[in-house]
């Protein structure tokens, strides 16, 4: 450190002051510090770091499996670039259907004093608990499983209408929804409202403002993956099959995740059954859409965003004493996901009033 304070022309506490709270230097001399840093390749012992501050600089990431949902892996992702720009390490644990590995994941994070903890999702309060005991901040992100913490949440409503928009443009009325259901996943209604009933009341409202056929049939709910974790895509191909089986077939699929639109497709193919020439479908997460075939529109969330919403909160647990727990609630870019596909999903009216749905070449 004293080396890159010479070559800066700077005290060593203005060399650390640029490393630790680089905004509280003044933005010619933090280019100073910065250039030395570069041209001498210094990087900060961590293990001194911890001592100088009582901070472990880790933030553990508690979040589901990205093997069961790829959308998992991209958000974790972005968590780790936008706390290592921050100066933080991120452990991170997976866990599937079951509770036991989050509760092993909460006692490891504890041990390792962890600075905070980053869920997506907590699965039960119990689980949150332990570390609010030993003063370790938790940030929920998307699903609350208890109170008195930062939650960064995702605003479902102006996603799904877009995408419905979408779709009654194209001239859709009967439209499905393909989701997981409420009952299956009993969460806590922290503020009166879950995940599942959020995106399935967007979808509802959508219905009621663009003049979507109500049918209740046209619901079709259950898990997003199965409680055995194996063949992720076996919850949207035993869905599709319940909508291939129903008298009045929807002509559109709005699918509440990439996974399930993943099952859709395979349930289709067995039945020589196309998109877009029998269904139109649009997926959610833009996790795998484009990968899938025929590349699928999709409902994209704002990764980057969320992350940063979710770091932000976590530092400044770690930084205020005493700390106010704050709620963020951000809006999906429909703009991006709906529409980045489109022509997956493709349809036009033939001619004559009322004529059948056929693919456009």
């Amino acid at each position: 450190m004293n080396d890159v304070a010479r070559l800066a022309g700077v005290s060593p506490a203005t060399v650390a002051r640029v490393l630790y709270e680089p905004e509280k230097v003044a933005p010619a001399r933090r280019k100073k510090v910065e250039a030395a840093l570069a041209e001498t390749g210094y990087r900060p012992n961590v293990v001194a770091r911890g001592l100088r501050t009582s901070r472990s600089w880790k933030i553990g990431l508690i979040i589901v499996d990205g093997r069961l949902n790829p959308y998992f892996v991209n958000l974790s992702q972005a968590i780790r670039q936008e706390a290592m720009s921050q100066g933080y390490t991120v452990l991170t644990f997976q866990y599937g259907s079951a509770a036991e590995p989050v509760t092993d994941a909460v006692a490891q994070l504890i041990q390792n004093r962890v600075d905070a903890v980053i869920f997506s999702y907590a699965l039960r309060p119990e689980d949150i608990a332990p570390l609010l005991e030993a003063n370790i901040p938790v940030v929920q992100v998307e699903q609350e499983a208890i109170a008195d913490t930062d939650v960064v949440i995702c605003d479902p409503l102006k996603g799904i209408h877009a995408a419905m928009a979408h779709l009654v443009e194209l001239g859709h009325r009967r439209i499905a929804f393909m989701g997981g259901d409420p009952a299956s996943y009993n969460r806590p209604r922290v503020h009166g409202t879950t995940m599942e009933e959020e995106r399935l009341e967007a979808f509802r409202a959508s219905v009621r403002a663009l003049g979507a056929d109500p049918d209740p049939a046209l619901e079709v709910l259950g898990r997003y993956f199965s409680v055995t974790g194996e063949d992720p895509a076996s919850e949207g191909r035993a869905m599709m099959h319940r909508i291939l089986a129903m008298e009045n077939r929807p002509t559109a699929i709005l699918a509440s995740s990439d996974m399930l639109a993943a099952g859709i497709l395979q349930a289709l193919s067995a039945e020589d059954l196309k998109v877009p020439r029998d269904f139109s479908l649009i997926g959610y997460d833009d996790s795998i859409a484009s990968l899938l075939a025929p590349p699928l529109s999709s409902i994209g969330r704002p990764l980057d965003e969320i992350a940063k919403a979710a770091i932000d909160c976590a530092i400044a647990a770690i930084v205020d004493t005493p700390h106010r727990p704050a709620r963020r609630v951000l809006t999906q870019p429909c703009d991006k996901g709906c529409r980045r596909h489109r022509h997956a999903a493709e349809f036009h009216r033939a001619s004559g009033e009322g004529g059948p749905l056929t693919a456009s070449p």
